[in-house]
């Protein structure tokens, strides 16, 4: 009698099957919980009371069109949304409230504060373990005391003539361009500057990581289509997790062509570093900020920090520096739609002599007495928030009282910058660039609601940097040069909310000397 041979033919068989099996258990088992999930996240949460869209409350639906539907609109429709519930505070996602009030907004934003960045929000582009990504309170601490040297104001000041000497090159570059009777992108220009700018931070003496011409540099679309992924990964935050399980020859074969010369280039420059050793009588506010890294590395664990480390730490860096250029792009293209502004800025810049034309000579201490040409600078600051959107904290375990409004411990918060800096009450006519504001009846009030790098301990790194970049950059423009908008001229500037603000269209000028005209 032949016996019945109950093995499969080959494992595989047995897999296939079982799985094909078990494909409708799993999906009953998936929407269940999601019917259960969205019942919870409407009916049990602790945050029901809070007044706010019925969408947002089930499953963020608000979020997931005005960002990714809409292309990063989603913060800008939050002035409406606390106007018609007529509350500080709204929610705007199954665990997550936005607050609309300036003292709740000091409580999350202040030094020292207990209300830690959310975590999954800032790694959902997979750079888990940078400066800016960190959530932990006590190794942030540690890393920005590495890195604050080189960032401090003497440090920025101290590398003044090198941000002039580098804008002059860009300079020379646009009037032949003019003078060749072809336009210029600002906005690709000034980013691919900012790119060569922070390159030398990170890398010292290191030549031009991009370099300038009428085509866009690659590492610049990179960033551009990265930034564009933003609020899909903001929405789906572990896509980037899963992107990173393919192995690293696909991971490779994917990647932008931007961001792998990046990368080279990163090589390139670390490399013969890395085992190096390092002298503990090192300037470190001048050296770059590899050295500090690598220095830090070796003093903590006894050995260099991995490359994959060095690569994403500096790139979040370079994505901070194009970030910096929209406000010095928004600054100029204000200044030259509005004579007036630009006519009160030239007369104090010609009393001042901040610059000379050859681009070898800065005055830094004098530039930030100058009253209009830093009220410029806020202006444009306000105009253009470069971190316009949510930035989602932790509640602590005590909780939180928003006015009548109780947020229990675990709960997403956040305020937006967006909201803060076109307060009408504070700033009248919100959306006319007017830098009198704050020279007439300038109020600390005022002050109080511009949060251009944001606040607190987590507060942007370069500010300094950035801060002097702007001064520089438009008093040896403004100082010296002619500029023109061309066709297509925006009637405004607008931005997409990718975290930080991108332009939606980029602005083109001619310039040349001003004893040139045109």
């Amino acid at each position: 009698m032949a016996t019945m041979n109950f093995a499969p033919s080959s494992p595989l068989q047995l897999d296939a099957g079982v799985i094909l099996q078990s494909l409708p258990i799993v999906a009953a088992l998936i929407i269940l919980f999601c019917i259960l999930k969205l019942g919870h996240n409407f009916f049990r949460s602790p945050l029901k009371h809070i007044p706010g869209s019925r969408l947002s409350a089930f499953c963020g639906w608000d979020e997931f069109y005005s960002n990714i539907v809409l292309n990063g609109q989603w913060c800008k429709t939050y002035p409406e949304l606390h106007r018609k519930y007529d509350s500080p505070i709204v929610r705007v996602g199954p665990n997550h409230v936005h607050v609309n009030d300036i003292d709740i907004y000091e409580k999350i934003f202040r030094m020292g504060t207990d209300f830690c960045k959310d975590h999954t929000f800032y790694t959902c582009a997979n750079n888990d373990g940078s400066i800016f990504s960190i959530t932990d309170r006590a190794k942030h601490r540690e890393r920005r005391k590495v890195l604050s040297p080189r960032f401090s104001k003497q440090a920025a000041e101290a590398g003044a003539p090198g941000v002039l000497r580098r804008l002059q090159q860009l300079v020379d570059y646009m009037t032949d361009q003019t003078r060749m009777g072809n336009t210029c992108d600002a906005t690709d220009l000034f980013r691919a500057l900012m790119i060569n700018v922070v390159g030398e931070i990170l890398f010292g003496d290191c030549g031009d990581l991009v370099e300038y011409g009428p085509s866009k540099p690659a590492l610049l679309d990179s960033v551009d289509n990265l930034s564009s992924l933003i609020p899909w990964l903001r929405f789906f935050p572990y896509l980037g997790t899963v992107a990173s399980m393919f192995s690293t020859s696909i991971s490779e074969r994917l990647e932008p062509a931007g961001v792998y010369n990046f990368k080279q280039k990163c090589k390139e420059h670390t490399l013969p570093r890395m085992d190096q050793p390092i002298s503990d009588a090192m300037d470190r506010s001048h050296a770059s900020l590899i050295e500090l890294l690598i220095a830090h590395s070796h003093q903590v664990q006894g050995k260099a920090p991995t490359l994959q480390y060095l690569t994403e730490e500096t790139f979040t860096f370079i994505d901070a520096g194009v970030d910096t250029s929209g406000r010095t792009i928004a600054a100029a293209y204000y200044i030259v739609r509005n004579p007036g502004v630009q006519q009160k800025l030239r007369a104090e810049l010609d009393e001042s002599s901040v610059t000379d034309q050859a681009g070898k000579h800065v005055d830094v201490k004098l530039l930030g007495t100058l009253p209009y040409l830093n009220a410029v600078i806020k202006e444009a600051h306000r105009m253009w928030p470069a971190l316009p959107g949510p930035l989602p904290r932790i509640v602590p375990a005590e909780g939180l009282t928003v006015g009548k409004h109780y947020v229990p411990a675990g709960s997403v918060i956040s305020a937006s910058h967006y909201m803060l800096h076109f307060n009408e009450t504070i700033f009248p006519q919100p959306h006319e660039f007017r830098p009198e504001r704050w020279l007439e009846g300038h109020s600390s009030e005022q002050d109080r609601y511009l949060n251009p790098y944001s606040r607190g301990s987590r507060a942007c790194i370069g500010i300094n940097l950035a801060q002097l970049q702007l001064q520089v950059t438009l008093g040896h423009l403004f100082s010296h040069y002619q500029i023109q908008l061309c066709e297509p001229i925006p009637q405004s500037l607008d931005w997409h909310d990718h975290f930080v603000a991108t332009p939606r269209s980029n602005v083109i000028i001619k310039i040349l000397p001003r004893d040139q005209g045109y």
